[in-house]
């Protein structure tokens, strides 16, 4: 997991109802009226209903924030950009917070604004429950929130991947409590990385006319001048920015392809399983028009087509680029599933089971890193009569009650993200060749010929049938999952399960339990000899529903996962890996050594994959850092969680080493 933030805001409540910081003994807003004062300095002086109306219909605009606090100016902009910009343009805003409020402080605070009480209700059902520093992105429609846990300058530099289109910030609310209260957050730095992300005549307003702030936002760039304040503040700043600035810096930026692609209108996605279904899902509704290309009959033909899957994702103790991203994108699904697929979705929760020592060992310090951080809004230990009282069935063992997870059903999944005005499904098509033109591409299927301004693979271990894929490191993996009719034992199971295999709650008179791994087997038949290993390990969580399942003629899948060394996801542009090789050869000798140079990526190609046998948890987030690679959007993780999850990382390492990349 990322490190766990456990210094929240400390609220005092005054007796007008007003929140106070202890730790800044400062308010969060004026007590003449916060709403009005939001208003007038960060909405008016940004002259922001005006800019939105002259938005075109799929219009982005950026706004970044210093300081979310209750999120006040986050809901008043949200309701100024609902009233005035074109209802499929889109704005990001993104707030960074040091000091997160609680969920209670939150909706206490939220509770003064009544007339903004769809929007409050809308931010608390979705606040993150476990703020852990870092990125957290929220989605409201076409409105999303990138909320970024730690110190302002930082959390802003988190967000830059040293890419041109870093500069996307169109207006700036300068936030957060007085420079002579907190002045640790107004530092050279802080204003350095707000130039480094502002585009071209960035806006900003803030309170404050300090000479700190004034002195830093003028050595960074920003032309300011001085307006009349709000209420009794006699003064405050607005800027324009006159001259863009990019931080040196002293990474080698393999990450980035030579020439930066032009935004697509139109985007083929190779396959149809929950990869592919994100990912198309992602930018469909961004206006994009997507065509999904299937082998199969239907979606989710092959390693997503289980009638039933789990909900979850192995918390780790320590921070690193796997446990962030399980953590990370086990809250983004849960609340992604929830807003798109709630008819398909069962979130009645999930118990991870510690069947062994070594997994207590690892389940009690992932809780004692909760218990630090408010985390039992995410998971909390419970013991074996606890568990079993949530099961619904006598279980041996503790372990971690996830109260949010649960099941989902993963064909019905994938159909239904696929339902959009955006998105055509192409069935029993399969894409035999891809080519690639001077402005688009052509995809050769045993239909058709179609045509493209950018192509996304997403088909799982197919992805390296084309020669521009055919150096990802992707392995394939044999799962098996069986199925048996429910009986009364079984059916009183309440939650899912999982441990060292897993089961569902019963659903339409039967249960799935699983899954086998078989690493680099292809074969997809049923084998009753898995059924068996199924039933075996089975046994170890109930096994009294093993016995009686063993009494049936069971049924079931077998189908293909597909995974990567490190057991990331894949989600980016995809290299000339000659290029690669050539351009960056010097890391041979020297795997630390800094190269300024870019190499050359295949123009509009792109790849996801290699979720895994964890494919339903890492797909939504995936497929939300493959949209800001493709459309220069902001990311909804940090740089470095991006370049864990980069197509091209593999090779990087290999070059370190000294080995071959293709």
């Amino acid at each position: 997991m990322d490190k766990v933030n456990n210094k929240y805001a400390e609220i005092e409540w005054r007796e007008d109802g007003q929140p106070l910081s202890r730790t800044y003994d400062d308010i969060y807003f004026s007590s003449a009226s916060g709403l009005e004062e939001t208003r007038y300095v960060f909405l008016q002086q940004n002259t922001l209903a005006e800019r939105w109306q002259r938005l075109g219909k799929d219009g982005v605009f950026t706004i970044a924030e210093t300081g979310f606090g209750t999120g006040l100016n986050f809901i008043a902009a949200a309701e100024l950009w609902q009233q005035t910009a074109p209802e499929s343009a889109r704005l990001h805003f993104i707030s960074v917070e040091k000091f997160p409020l609680r969920r209670n402080d939150l909706r206490r605070a939220l509770d003064l604004w009544p007339q903004l009480a769809s929007l409050a209700q809308s931010l608390i059902d979705n606040y993150p429950p476990l703020l852990a520093t870092g990125v957290h992105r929220l989605q409201f429609g076409q409105i999303s929130l990138t909320l970024i846990i730690g110190e302002a300058s930082q959390a802003l530099s988190s967000l830059r991947l040293q890419r041109d289109s870093d500069h996307q910030v169109d207006a700036w609310f300068l936030d957060g409590f007085a420079p002579a209260k907190n002045p640790d957050m107004w530092t050279p730095e802080l204003f350095a990385n707000m130039a480094a992300l502002s585009g071209p005549g960035a806006t900003l307003a803030t309170f404050t006319c300090a000479g700190l702030v004034k002195r830093g936002l003028r050595d960074a760039g920003f032309a300011l001048r001085k307006v009349p304040g709000f209420a009794h503040k006699r003064e405050m700043l607005c800027g324009t920015l006159e001259s863009s600035q990019s931080l040196e810096t002293r990474e080698t930026p393999w990450h980035l392809p030579k020439e930066e692609n032009q935004l697509p209108q139109t985007v083929a996605v190779v396959g149809a399983g929950i990869a592919s279904a994100t990912a198309a899902r992602a930018l469909a509704e961004r206006g994009l028009r997507v065509q999904v290309f299937e082998q199969g009959e239907e979606p989710g033909s092959g390693g997503s087509g289980n009638d039933q899957g789990i909900l979850y994702a192995k918390l780790s103790p320590k921070p690193g680029p796997n446990g962030d991203f399980n953590l990370h994108a086990l809250m983004f699904a849960q609340r992604y599933y929830h807003s798109r697929c709630p008819d398909v979705s069962h979130f009645s929760g999930l118990l991870q089971l510690a069947q062994t020592e070594r997994q207590q060992q690892l389940q009690d310090q992932v809780a004692t890193t909760l218990a630090k951080s408010d985390g039992q809004f995410l998971a909390e230990p419970v013991d074996a009569h606890t568990a079993s009282l949530l099961a619904g069935v006598v279980l041996p063992f503790g372990g971690l009650h996830f109260p949010r997870a649960g099941w989902i059903e993963p064909k019905k999944v994938c159909a239904t993200l696929l339902q959009h005005p955006n998105i055509t499904l192409h069935s029993n098509h399969s894409v035999l060749e891809l080519h690639q033109n001077p402005t688009d591409w052509l995809l050769k299927t045993d239909r058709s010929d179609v045509s493209a301004d950018a192509v996304v693979l997403c088909g799982a271990n197919d992805i390296r049938q084309f020669a521009a894929t055919a150096p990802l490191p992707l392995k394939p993996i044999r799962g098996q999952v069986s199925k048996a009719r429910a009986t009364e034992g079984s059916s009183r199971l309440k939650v899912a399960l999982c441990g060292e295999g897993y089961i569902t709650p019963a659903h339409c008179g039967s249960q799935s339990f699983g899954a086998t791994f078989k690493l680099k087997e292809t074969a997809t038949e049923l084998r009753d000899s898995e059924h068996g290993e199924n039933l075996q390990t089975l046994a170890g969580l109930l096994p009294q529903v093993a016995e009686d399942f063993a009494d049936q003629t069971l049924t079931g899948r077998a189908a293909l996962r597909a995974a990567t060394p490190d057991y990331l996801p894949l989600a980016g542009p995809v290299p000339d890996w000659a290029s690669i090789g050539r351009t960056y050869e010097a890391l041979r000798k020297n795997r630390k050594q800094f190269i300024p140079a870019r190499a050359d990526y295949h123009r509009g190609l792109y790849v996801m994959g290699g979720l895994g046998s964890r494919g339903f948890t890492y797909a939504p987030l995936t497929a939300e850092v493959l949209a800001s690679w493709i459309l220069h959007d902001p990311l909804p993780v940090s740089a470095t969680l991006a370049k864990a999850l980069h197509p091209t990382r593999f090779a990087i390492r290999d070059l370190g080493r000294n080995r071959d990349i293709s």
